[in-house]
């Protein structure tokens, strides 16, 4: 019997040193040798006794645990993600907590100190006197709790930590129309990462994440990285999948930052070793319900640093990085910086017409619909956990070396919709929700259709252009593009496939365009960041629309349509061809000496207005060569009276200036066919109706 009570004693001896020697350097030793914190007892010499007692534990806690559950009513971390989803919430589960919507037992043990509304040194039994009493401390606030001040306080308002109590569920997903978004939970987590399991289903904890006995840095289960960031980064990816083997730049890149805060914190200057970190931080986080850094796109522009300036992120005088912030500040720009706090994920599912649903609240908000939830976050038209760094345009040029509409590597497994295509300018209003979405304009169209602007008259919507001071409505691009339209710029097909509605010839020749889309004329696509991008793309500013000085983010050489310069002076057949630098939009992309400078060098009248004969908002028409008529509404008939044709037959290039009867020496029939831009026109020869 002595042997035995020798033996228990000498292991109880060992366990006792194991434990000292794995807290008793960090903040939870809470005696008054601890030198790791602030907070410490004022003469308690115990370290164990905060948290255990050997006999006469506290009921609920385990184990031998020492202090009072707490009795807080939480606000419990949600997102519309989770909702979306449909992720079971937390619930009155054997083990895990007193009430629906609770942390479990677990987490409420690290929250009887962290929550802030239990003195620290209020412990069920004081281990050397077995009796109840609160150990006096310092470091704490004037009730004996931790200070809302700390670091380490967490409160009672959840909502911006990450989630516990809540189910691990990775068979969980929200289906699209085409692709499925899963949780991207790993099954099972990798180790050492701890699920609790009650009632059947596992759950996450604090201790899911966090070791309390454990001698580093936050306490983290992963301690294999060479730095605290490596360690942050691997215990998010333990269990979440966000890049599905695919890196994306936020995880490869070496741009370090030169943040003392950050260094200090992290032990590194690395964005690629902190990862998830350099955006998301897992308690108070001031982005909900992403647990963000900073609000939405100051995130984007900041990561992990204590000023943009410190970091190689991109905002406007960070180091090394792509300065996006600085475009976005420009007069024309999508709205990211003026319309926070809206943007959830997977917006894309939730167009105009489903207001309301079940997945959203009574004001639609959490769709992309522009009466209720206008917004333009970086997230919307980038994936951060999936994209790369390159876009479809060379760094030193403004059009691809081969014209695509294809998605670039910097959009890729971004959320998108494509439109079902009615009949011949009519507007679709039926759509397939994309998970990752194949071509730009599916991302584009997100807001710039039906989707988010509702219904339309005549292409025509109810709210205004962000980029015209005449309160110009925006329009309704899915409609221009219909492929069913007689014209259109060959963004969602290429001129050739336009069946049907269009009619030979259906592509400009070579020698009416311009390098590279004069290379493959008819076969060629393009994106709408063609034609939108920001002032000198070509001189380094960031590739993409996401702001401009210019009117409608217009891009290239020349930025101005269909007036010069900003003026209210129309661009006309004087500001054609090889006459001047002029601004001309057009001239970007199309030769304009074939076949007009050509054709009008040859005619008493050379100062018609662009405008006269092309629709003012040029991305389609039902008139062949974006043409328009005279009863088009504005803003296609530009100021409600530009547009002076009634009738069109197109025709070759090589037949415009044949005397032959089908084009009447003009390809065009303007003002009612009689005596119209020289000649007598022959009315019954229109192969084009008027606008429907």
């Amino acid at each position: 019997m002595r042997f035995i009570v020798i033996k228990i004693t000498i292991l109880l001896i060992f366990l006792n040193i194991q434990l000292f020697a794995t807290i008793v350097n960090t903040k939870h030793n809470l005696s008054i040798s601890n030198t790791a914190g602030t907070i410490k007892a004022q003469t308690e010499t115990e370290i164990c006794v905060f948290c255990h007692v050997p006999h006469g534990a506290a009921p609920l806690g385990k184990p031998l645990w020492n202090r009072s559950m707490p009795t807080s009513n939480y606000i419990m971390y949600t997102s519309d993600y989770l909702k979306r989803l449909n992720y079971p919430e937390p619930t009155l589960t054997s083990g895990l907590g007193s009430a629906n919507n609770t942390p479990g037992a677990l987490s409420r043990q690290c929250l009887s100190c962290h929550d802030g509304t239990i003195a620290v040194g209020a412990v069920h039994k004081i281990e050397t006197k077995y009796l109840s009493g609160q150990i006096a401390m310092n470091g704490v606030d004037a009730n004996g709790a931790i200070p809302n001040t700390s670091t380490k306080y967490i409160g009672t308002n959840l909502t911006n930590h990450h989630p516990v109590g809540f189910e691990y569920n990775p068979n969980i997903s929200v289906n699209f129309d085409v692709g499925t978004r899963p949780s991207e939970l790993k099954d099972p987590p990798d180790s050492p990462i701890k699920l609790f399991t009650y009632g059947g289903s596992r759950y996450i904890e604090c201790s899911s994440c966090h070791n309390p006995h454990t001698e580093n840095k936050m306490f983290l289960r992963v301690n294999t990285g060479v730095n605290h960031g490596q360690n942050v980064k691997n215990t998010c990816i333990s269990c979440h999948d966000k890049t599905s083997g695919n890196p994306t730049i936020h995880q490869v890149t070496s741009i370090p930052y030169t943040d003392a805060e950050v260094i200090n914190k992290y032990g590194t200057s690395s964005p690629a070793d902190l990862f998830c970190a350099n955006c998301h931080t897992p308690h108070n986080g001031e982005g909900k319900p992403y647990l963000f850094r900073k609000v939405e796109q100051q995130t984007c522009f900041q990561g992990a640093g204590s000023s943009v300036s410190v970091t190689p992120c991109h905002g406007d005088g960070a180091v090394g990085g792509v300065n996006i912030e600085r475009i976005l500040n420009k007069q024309y720009a999508h709205p990211v910086n003026t319309i926070d706090g809206v943007h959830t994920n997977l917006d894309a599912l939730f167009g105009y017409d489903l207001a309301g649903s079940e997945m959203q609240d009574t004001n639609g908000v959490g769709g992309v619909s522009f009466g209720t939830n206008k917004h333009a976050e970086c997230m919307d038209c980038h994936n951060p956990h999936k994209t790369g760094k390159n876009a479809h345009v060379p760094a030193n040029k403004w059009y691809p070396d081969v014209p695509t509409n294809a998605v670039s590597d910097v959009l890729r497994n971004v959320t998108g919709v494509e439109p079902i295509w009615p009949s011949e300018w009519t507007q679709p209003d039926t759509f397939s929700t994309l998970e990752s979405s194949t071509k730009e304009y599916q991302i584009c169209f997100k807001c710039h259709s039906y989707w988010g602007l509702g219904t339309a008259s005549g292409g025509v919507s109810n709210f205004p252009s962000l980029s015209d001071p005449f309160n110009v409505p925006m329009t309704d691009v899915a409609w221009e593009m219909n492929i069913n339209n007689k014209s259109g710029h060959p963004v969602v097909i290429n001129a050739n496939a336009r069946a049907g509605t269009s009619y030979a010839p259906k592509a400009l020749e070579a020698s009416q365009l311009t390098v590279p889309w004069s290379n493959a004329p008819g076969v060629t696509t393009m994106y709408c960041s063609d034609c939108h991008g920001t002032d000198n793309e070509i001189g380094g500013d960031p590739k993409g629309p996401h702001g401009s000085s210019f009117k409608f983010m217009l891009k290239g050489e020349n930025n101005f349509w269909p007036t010069k310069d900003g003026s209210t002076v129309l661009y006309d057949t004087n500001d054609i061809g090889t006459i001047g630098d002029t601004g001309l939009f057009c001239k970007n992309c199309h030769n304009l000496n074939e076949p007009h400078k050509t054709r009008w060098s040859r005619m008493t009248r050379i100062n018609i207005a662009c405008v006269e004969c092309h629709v003012a908002i040029p991305h389609g028409s039902p008139i062949s060569r974006l043409m328009g008529y005279s009863n088009f509404p504005a803003p296609y008939n530009y100021g409600g009276n530009s547009l002076t044709m009634s009738g069109f037959k197109k025709n070759a290039l090589n037949n415009i200036n044949r005397g032959d009867v089908a084009s009447n020496n003009r390809a065009c029939r303007c003002h009612g066919g009689g005596g119209g831009m020289g000649g007598g026109g022959i009315a019954t020869i229109y192969d084009e109706n008027l606008f429907p």
